[in-house]
């Protein structure tokens, strides 16, 4: 999270309604705007503008597929071994990831019989969970990375069945608000190529200390809170959104109600996301909340 000065910040939003963009907006014309000190070191996938600041403490893995004759990323996600459970996944829609040849329901018709759930290949099998956590935990296997956002291939759906991938939810809560706000997400904006060419997304549950309880087998950390972090990017142009959603048997807060900065959410979670966003872009739209420039009133 870097320091946002107000002063910089009051030039950068005068600049903006100058060029008469929205305030939650910021187009990258310039060199002077591409300077990045917060960025994660090296080259690769850490570099995806999905990425949240690398820790050094957590093993960073991406899953990709061939599609369409070149790879495509399914998603990354930072894997906290302690906890057995994920810091992040983040992962990216554009328009070739939008389209849709497979579906949960064809996994009945293939040797896994509808249960495509599986380790890891890229954790070791001591500290990535198994169908056993998730037995008597309270929680449903819960996917961070919906499998409905993978439907473009098989092997990118498959992936989404990786433990590393899942989250002990609470079943209603599963089913019910955050399959809601997943559905929103989809159908207003990531389908929506006249709303992004590209949206970038990041979620999670808090694992922190005194941010989650035990699930009953004493297994996995059932979070007390899941969050997303948006990041829409139109011609050149950025616009991001959070949400923070508390996890509860019997949710009754609306999608409008769990919007949140950028910022906001840095503060809830300890994670510092788009950090690979030119800094002044990065400054100006995290700083914002604009739900209605999303759509939602």
């Amino acid at each position: 999270m870097r320091t946002k000065h107000l002063t910089v910040s009051l030039i950068v939003l005068a600049l903006m309604l100058l060029a008469g963009c929205t305030p939650d907006e910021h187009e990258q014309e310039s060199s002077a705007d591409t300077r990045n000190d917060n960025a994660n070191p090296g080259s690769g996938y850490a570099r995806l503008l999905e990425i949240p600041r690398l820790d050094s403490r957590h093993p960073f893995i991406t899953h990709t597929t061939n599609y369409g004759g070149r790879e495509a990323v399914t998603y990354s996600l930072e894997y906290d071994e302690a906890m057995h459970h994920s810091r992040w996944v983040a992962f990216e829609w554009y328009d070739v990831l939008t389209e849709k040849h497979w579906w949960r329901s064809n996994w009945y018709n293939t040797s896994w019989g509808g249960d495509p759930f599986q380790q890891d290949p890229q954790l070791d099998a001591s500290v990535c969970p198994d169908r056993s956590y998730f037995s008597g935990s309270g929680g449903v296997r819960g996917h961070i990375c919906a499998s409905e956002d993978r439907v473009y291939s098989r092997d990118a759906n498959e992936q989404t069945f990786y433990y590393s991938n899942m989250t002990p939810m609470y079943y209603d809560f599963n089913g019910g608000f955050w399959a809601d706000l997943e559905i929103a997400v989809r159908d207003a904006w990531a389908y929506k190529q006249t709303f992004c060419d590209t949206l970038y997304v990041v979620k999670g549950g808090t694992i922190r200390e005194g941010e989650y309880r035990l699930s009953n087998n004493g297994k996995l950390p059932i979070p007390n809170h899941y969050w997303m972090a948006l990041l829409c990017r139109k011609n050149g142009t950025y616009k991001s959104l959070g949400f923070w959603v508390e996890h509860t048997t019997a949710p009754t807060q609306t999608i409008l109600g769990c919007a949140v900065s950028i910022d906001q959410l840095e503060a809830y979670t300890g994670i510092d996301f788009f950090c690979n966003l030119p800094d002044k872009v990065e400054d100006a739209v995290e700083a914002t909340c604009y739900p209605a420039v999303w759509g939602l009133r």
